[in-house]
């Protein structure tokens, strides 16, 4: 380094707050995100196959019903992560507010247009942001923090300016991520409530 001039240590010592910041961001908040998503969506297909399946042998075999209350528990668990589509709102509003409140410089917000998938549907949003590296990293430790659950999935950074006074650089950070609620499943109709509608109707016909 000792050939390097003044701008040039400069700009190494932010190629190397840069390499620090993405890697804390990969190792402490996407990929953790991703996993717990992908084992949430795993563990909440497989306990609804089970929930499904007991709800059919439930009306017949009695010992199975306190099973399924215990899977009734373990669902309510998982999707309790999840808000209702009426929250996403202020959801959105809370991450714009953690933004503010470590101190970065919220210059943009914008929701995109939501993905719905099986279980789940996504509501993607960008973000512009200004303010120190450690600003930066701490909103995406506390993002990761937050109840429900929302993951930061791209990022970049460049200058923007130094502060006055203190010389520290000022990074302008474009982000996206993604929040997501339950999508509720529709009930199925027991199959004898069925079967008496029709009973019903076949009387009020031959009347």
């Amino acid at each position: 380094m000792g050939g390097l001039g003044g701008e040039g240590r400069r700009f190494l010592v932010l190629g190397i707050l840069l390499a620090v910041i993405f890697v804390a961001f990969w190792q402490f908040s996407y990929k953790p995100q991703k996993e717990r998503i992908t084992q949430k969506e795993r563990q909440l297909e497989k306990l609804r196959r089970e929930r499904d399946r007991k709800r059919k042998l439930a009306a017949q075999l009695e010992k199975y019903r306190a099973e399924l209350k215990e899977i009734e528990k373990k669902l309510t668990q998982i999707t309790s992560r999840l808000p209702e589509e009426k929250e996403i709102p202020v959801l959105l509003k809370t991450i714009s507010f953690v933004g503010k409140g470590v101190g970065l410089r919220i210059e943009s917000f914008r929701p995109r247009e939501e993905k719905q998938g099986e279980f789940f549907a996504e509501v993607p949003f960008e973000m512009d942001l200004a303010g120190g590296y450690h600003q930066i990293g701490m909103f995406f430790y506390q993002v990761g923090r937050l109840p429900r659950i929302v993951t930061i999935k791209d990022f970049s950074f460049r200058p923007l300016e130094q502060e006055p006074g203190t010389g520290s650089v000022i990074l302008k950070a474009h982000c996206t991520g993604a929040t997501y609620y339950f999508l509720p499943q529709p009930k199925v109709k027991p199959k004898a409530q069925a079967e008496s509608k029709k009973v019903k109707r076949k009387k009020k016909s031959r009347r």
